[in-house]
């Protein structure tokens, strides 16, 4: 029997806590076929069957529910050990922020206006890809992520910044380019591209109660696949991009669908690394944003900061922020 991988114990809780590989998956941002093979390898590590598959979702063999017990401790002792070296460091630890290539502008931008304050503990940004946000935090790459959409990890704290816009992204020479607005029945019988990966974001059925818009259209699996398709016109695709659609990546436009969902802009951070200079820097990236929101015409004004992450106390900023606010 080999070594178990921390992160394999993680997946298999996530599993046998659902009780469905799908929703465990959608818990954790990754796709299934992934999700199921580190659970095989687990399997295999063990020398033990651990989940019993059925078309209704998994059962626990009895090696399965001590694996349970005694991962469910491992993983608590794993992120107290985290917490002691991350107090042992705080002196020095600088705080890591990460998000996807999309808003390296954004966050370049926050932690600039965060260091101009000659913090204690200074930021820098890290960017990655949409879909490997929450793997930078778990594994500690990262302290701090940007993330939109519903967040279902609730070993994740969070608290929204702002309210962004959807917008349509289309190709430069579609028939829907010269629009400045668009409404959700605009799009029927439009191929709406699909986003295979893990943390589709903005395309979150969480996001649309009443269906996703449009048709289904191809499917793709990174940016740059995705922008190829919208420019060759075979597919239009959701974004969230200012209101009035700059920023939209060459050869495309985006145009605001004004009966869309309002996609929230989080920064998330583990529950249990909450330090002293994610809490500072949380606190300093709210007041910013609420100054610019409120600098900013009222016709133009969202909801920044004005919702906590879902599960956490209504009321405005959730877990610790709230009370470092408090603290001033």
């Amino acid at each position: 029997m080999g070594d178990v991988e921390i992160r394999q114990v993680h997946y298999f809780v996530a599993v046998a806590e659902e009780g469905n590989f799908t929703r465990a998956a959608q818990r954790l941002a990754m796709t299934q076929p992934a999700l199921s093979r580190a659970i095989l390898a687990l399997e295999r590590t063990m020398g033990a069957t651990l989940l019993l598959r059925t078309p209704k979702g998994v059962t626990l063999t009895a090696a399965g529910h001590a694996m349970l017990d005694e991962g469910r401790s491992l993983l608590a002792q794993a992120g107290n050990v985290s917490s002691r070296v991350r107090r042992a460091g705080e002196q020095q630890a600088s705080v890591t922020v990460s998000g996807p290539g999309c808003d390296a502008a954004l966050l370049d931008g926050m932690v600039r206006s965060y260091n101009e304050a000659d913090p204690a503990h200074p930021a820098r940004t890290v960017v990655g890809t949409v879909d490997d946000q929450l793997d930078r935090l778990r594994s500690g790459q990262a302290d701090i992520a940007l993330w939109r959409a519903p967040l279902r990890d609730h070993g994740l704290h969070g608290v929204v910044l702002r309210r962004e816009a959807v917008c349509v992204l289309v190709g430069a020479s579609h028939p829907l380019a010269g629009r400045d607005s668009l409404r959700i029945a605009d799009l029927a019988g439009e191929p709406l591209l699909r986003w295979l990966g893990p943390g589709p974001q903005v395309g979150d059925p969480g996001l649309w109660p009443d269906g996703l818009p449009g048709t289904p259209g191809p499917q793709v699996s990174d940016g740059l696949q995705m922008l190829a398709v919208v420019r060759l016109g075979q597919a239009v695709a959701l974004a969230a991009l200012p209101s009035d659609g700059a920023g939209a990546p060459e050869g495309t436009v985006g145009i605001r669908l004004e009966d869309g969902p309002a996609v929230p802009l989080r920064l998330v951070w583990p529950k249990e690394r909450t330090t002293p200079g994610i809490r500072r820097f949380v606190r300093h990236t709210v007041a910013a944003f609420r100054e610019t929101e409120q600098a900013a015409p009222a016709s133009e004004r969202g909801g920044t900061a004005s919702e906590p992450m879902g599960g956490a106390p209504s009321g405005g900023v959730s877990g610790p922020v709230r009370s470092a606010a408090a603290a001033g």
